[in-house]
């Protein structure tokens, strides 16, 4: 090959060879970053629980966190709701770990609704992690509970949620393992739609490693047995409960397994809809 055309061979080869680097280069540039999870955390304890507090930072490692919770303690309320009328306060307050957090006047629910549509209209939440509660949840004393109330609210707007309690109040490094790690894995392997997975942490030993079970709802730990009553003036009654505690549980079934000192984590469904019992009443004739 003569000079002028080995020449002109090698500008045309050299054109090619920067003109793919360019492109190789616009390419890494133009591609999208993957976003950080967010995740949005309620409890029914309060604003000022320290297991909401110690939840919030330790999902703050993974992900972006923003905190809306009750002003005041709302143990028990289930996914019971008070927005439904009249008018209510949400203040901002400081949480370690939540790039926004808010104390809301009204019922678990309402903090996690309030959550979902105010700050996430723009940028929505990929999971609610409701706790950590002060004190058990476990089997069916969760249709009581206002922990798990928060996360079904959760569930209900089509977000995966989480709800986690435990017994023991002086650590909550067990359980906010337990929700990092659920958290990581559901997003791994996915999430049913409308499902709450409530995560139980019985009291361990401080040096414990804790064995973990997945488990039905079955069992009540705990139960009204009676009450303790006064008469009033007026002829009414002051009365109080009194509570028990039965240790006899179906095996295999969570409060069993909590009872047996395991950290049990229960898929709870948001429909309650009974489908054998529907096919049944179909085929009655009404």
């Amino acid at each position: 090959m003569n000079t002028p055309m080995r020449n002109f061979a090698l500008s045309v080869i050299s054109i090619i060879g920067v003109v793919g680097f360019v492109a190789v280069l616009f390419a890494e540039d133009t591609t999208p970053a993957q976003s950080p999870l967010r995740i949005l955390v309620a409890n029914d304890d309060g604003i000022d629980s320290p297991g909401l507090h110690a939840l919030a930072l330790a999902l703050s490692e993974i992900g972006e966190v923003v905190v809306s919770a009750p002003e005041e303690n709302c143990s028990g309320a289930s996914q019971s709701s008070k927005i439904f009328s009249g008018t209510h306060r949400a203040n901002l307050v400081k949480v370690k770990g939540a790039v926004k957090a808010w104390s809301i006047e009204g019922t678990p629910s309402d903090a996690v609704t309030w959550g979902l549509l105010h700050e996430g209209k723009e940028k929505p939440f990929d999971f609610v992690v409701s706790g950590i509660n002060a004190g058990a949840n476990v089997g069916e004393i969760a249709h009581y509970s206002g922990t798990i109330g928060a996360a079904m609210e959760g569930a209900a707007w089509g977000i995966p949620s989480i709800a986690v309690s435990q017994t023991r109040q002086d650590n909550f490094e067990v359980s906010c393992a337990m929700a990092v790690k659920l958290v990581q894995r559901l997003v791994e392997d996915g999430a049913t739609p409308q499902t709450v997975w409530a995560i139980e942490v019985p009291r361990l030993a401080a040096d414990a490693v804790p064995e973990v079970v997945f488990a039905p709802m079955a069992g009540r730990y705990m139960e009204v047995g009676s009450f303790q009553v006064k008469k009033n003036e007026d002829g009414g009654f002051v009365f109080r409960p009194q509570l028990t505690f039965p240790r006899e549980h179906v095996v295999g079934g969570a409060t069993h397994e909590f009872q047996s000192g395991k950290v049990v984590i229960t898929p709870l469904r948001y429909n309650w809809t009974d489908e054998d019992e529907l096919q049944r009443m179909r085929g009655w004739d009404w």
